[in-house]
């Protein structure tokens, strides 16, 4: 898959909100996109785009946070072999690079999904607090 099909275009505006490398990172995990190429691209794909950006200045936010997008998607996935080599990567351009792989190794926690189907059992219908019996309380979260 190509890394470029991916809308990275809230991950730009955030980039371009960021005072600190902490919250661009908690607003990369946040961002859909961002898991999108994590679950859509292979490691290799990401860290082949990872060592064409290091030698690139960035001419927009766009390519200014697309460093910082592909090592939160190499944070998600369930090897930390990827992410320790994108974080060996050196560069001059993104200031806050070494530093962001650096809180990404140390945070990193090994995550895998499974859906798990159980024959003859089926998921519980959804009721929003007006169709609930009126004898059975219904407590809604904010």
């Amino acid at each position: 898959m190509n890394l470029e099909t991916f809308d990275l275009s809230q991950a730009a505006y955030t980039y371009g909100l960021a005072n600190t490398p902490l919250f661009l990172v908690r607003k990369l995990q946040d961002d859909p996109a961002i898991r999108a190429i994590s679950n859509s691209c292979s490691e290799d794909v990401i860290l082949q785009s990872l060592r064409l950006l290091m030698g690139q200045e960035p001419t927009s936010a766009l390519e200014a946070v697309k460093p910082y997008a592909y090592l939160v998607a190499l944070w998600f996935k369930p090897e930390i072999g990827p992410l320790q080599q994108a974080a060996e990567m050196k560069t001059r351009a993104h200031q806050w690079y070494s530093y962001v792989a650096e809180v990404l190794i140390e945070t990193y926690s090994p995550v895998q999904t499974q859906l798990i189907e159980v024959p003859g059992v089926l998921p519980a219908p959804s009721v929003t607090p007006e169709e609930a019996p009126t004898s059975t309380r219904v407590i809604v979260a904010p």
